[in-house]
């Protein structure tokens, strides 16, 4: 598996300013393709006694009791698709210690990041809204411990108990709060803003200084090929604002990062800051 380590030998790669750039020769592949639709084997879910997800830790308790026998412990690993496109939205999930990003598909099959959540938020509350089925892919960004709960019993839940439901909503438009925000920044911003945002939002979410990551997950991140991705990582280094091996990437001076992310950092980050 290919680490941040990894071809940063060549210097010669000119990354363009902005989100997608020049497109590379033929030789070079896209950063990510249509993904598979094979699934994964169930996990082993544990029954809950108490969680580290935002939205479920400030629910009163008379409501956290009401949903947590119907609440699972699942561990997800990195890459994992929790949904792909047109899924039927069977399951929310609530992250504790995993990080987990959506995804939309472009038409050349790279896809680029929409929305990320961690233990702030939720993946698929839209189904409070009667929404059967997911319209982007949902993929584990870093790997670790999320809540699931069938998308039927929350529903149920929010008519009968209308505080949840009015809890639920104001998560849901944070969500659509962040996706209108990504696409700003993903057309406006340059790819070495964009990497710094995402690099401090992850960081923020994972509860980790070590972010277990590779130049091609970033590249199908961002919506770029990898090549700009190897050449702002290395400047990055030189620049003492990370550094990597084999185990991942470590960002080493936060306050210079959030000077090189866009203001879109601060704008997509409050509800982390909540969170925290």
């Amino acid at each position: 598996m290919e680490t941040l380590h990894s071809n940063l030998g060549n210097n010669n790669y000119s990354y363009p300013a902005s989100s997608y750039g020049t497109r590379p020769s033929s030789k070079e592949e896209p950063a990510a393709v249509r993904p598979s639709k094979r699934k994964h084997a169930a996990p082993v879910s544990t029954p809950v006694t108490d969680t580290e997800n935002f939205i479920l830790k400030t629910l009163p308790r008379r409501l956290f009791e009401v949903l947590r026998p119907h609440l699972r412990r699942v561990y997800v690993n990195k890459e994992q698709f929790l949904f792909q496109q047109d899924d039927e939205l069977e399951y929310v999930y609530f992250p504790e210690t995993a990080v987990i990003s959506e995804f939309h598909i472009l038409d050349d099959g790279r896809m680029v990041e929409v929305s990320i959540t961690g233990r702030e938020s939720a993946i698929g509350i839209a189904t409070l809204y009667q929404a059967d089925h997911i319209s982007n892919c949902v993929q584990v960004t870093q790997a670790g411990n999320v809540l699931k709960i069938e998308s039927a019993i929350l529903r149920k839940m929010a008519k009968l108990h209308p505080e949840l439901a009015m809890l639920l909503h104001s998560y849901l438009e944070n969500y659509i709060r962040q996706i209108s925000q990504k696409a700003v920044c993903n057309m406006y911003h340059s790819v070495e803003e964009r990497f710094c945002t995402w690099l401090l939002m992850v960081h923020d979410r994972c509860g980790s200084d070590m972010l277990k990551l590779t130049h091609e997950q970033i590249a199908r991140t961002l919506g770029v090929y990898r090549p700009s991705i190897t050449c702002i990582a290395l400047d990055m280094r030189k620049k003492r604002l990370i550094d990597y091996s084999r185990g991942g990437i470590s960002i080493k001076d936060r306050e210079k990062m959030e000077d090189s992310a866009c203001g879109c950092y601060s704008e997509l980050d409050y509800q982390m800051g909540a969170a925290n």
